[in-house]
């Protein structure tokens, strides 16, 4: 079940609902479609699907096997601008129209390796190479497909980092502190934070991608500790529901 509008900027008018059809607390209906990120249940039977979608406004409920899938993110160290579109560093040119998505978000090291050294058992390849890529500036493809091995660590180190998606599924990643922004030319600023609002407010302006929350924030210069990403689950969820609203 997933909302056609983004659900957190709808949460008051959504939660006294979300509480009414699953007979839970105000606090737990919050806190349900928080942690949702445009999903309001992933595993439930059709016949509850359907019951909660017709009760709940603007919900519909699609079976999991129709939901269109994002590639494997590729990492993506800097970029450059054409006339047309930009070229992000080893890859071929994305046109202007062709990007759908464009995504911040951001996480301590600490929230992230423990997401990505085995003790979340659902965690996917796709998480688990953004979290290697996050840490370390290596893509996972580099170690042969397998996990790099990290030692625990307490860190409270921040991670910004984003993505850009193509209308056809294409995921690519930024980790803040692998970036190279010499593609932003005499607009590139000293700060990596400055350059990053910069870099989305240039797609913004240059295509017709929509801007996740965490990407909101940083347009608006607001801090990304107040967007409330609590793993990267969460963010690649955010990402999937974008990717098949749009459809």
């Amino acid at each position: 079940m997933l909302f056609r509008q983004f659900p957190l900027d709808h949460l008051d008018t959504l939660a006294p609902v979300v509480r009414q059809v699953y007979g839970i607390t105000d606090f737990d209906a919050r806190a349900k479609i928080r942690r949702g990120w445009g999903f309001l249940e992933r595993n439930a039977t059709a016949e509850e699907a359907q019951r909660v979608a017709s009760a709940v406004p603007d919900c519909v409920a699609v079976d999991n096997e129709q939901l269109r899938q994002l590639a494997e993110p590729r990492p993506m160290t800097g970029l450059a601008f054409t006339e047309t579109g930009i070229v992000p560093d080893g890859a071929s040119e994305i046109a202007w129209n062709d990007v759908a998505i464009v995504a911040a978000g951001g996480l301590t090291e600490e929230i992230v390796r423990r997401e990505t050294t085995g003790k979340d058992a659902g965690v996917g390849k796709m998480v688990m190479g953004m979290g290697v890529f996050l840490v370390t500036g290596i893509p996972l493809g580099l170690f042969g497909g397998k996990k790099q091995e990290t030692k625990p660590v307490k860190s409270n180190r921040w991670l910004t980092f984003g993505s850009l998606v193509t209308r056809q599924g294409e995921q690519f990643a930024i980790a803040l502190d692998h970036f190279n922004f010499s593609g932003l030319g005499e607009k590139k600023q000293l700060q990596a934070i400055i350059n990053f609002r910069v870099l989305i407010a240039e797609l913004q302006q240059r295509t017709s991608a929509r801007l996740n929350h965490g990407a909101r924030f940083v347009v608006a210069s607001r801090p990304l500790t107040l967007a409330n990403y609590g793993s990267l689950s969460e963010y690649e969820s955010e990402l999937l529901w974008m990717f098949n609203n749009a459809a």
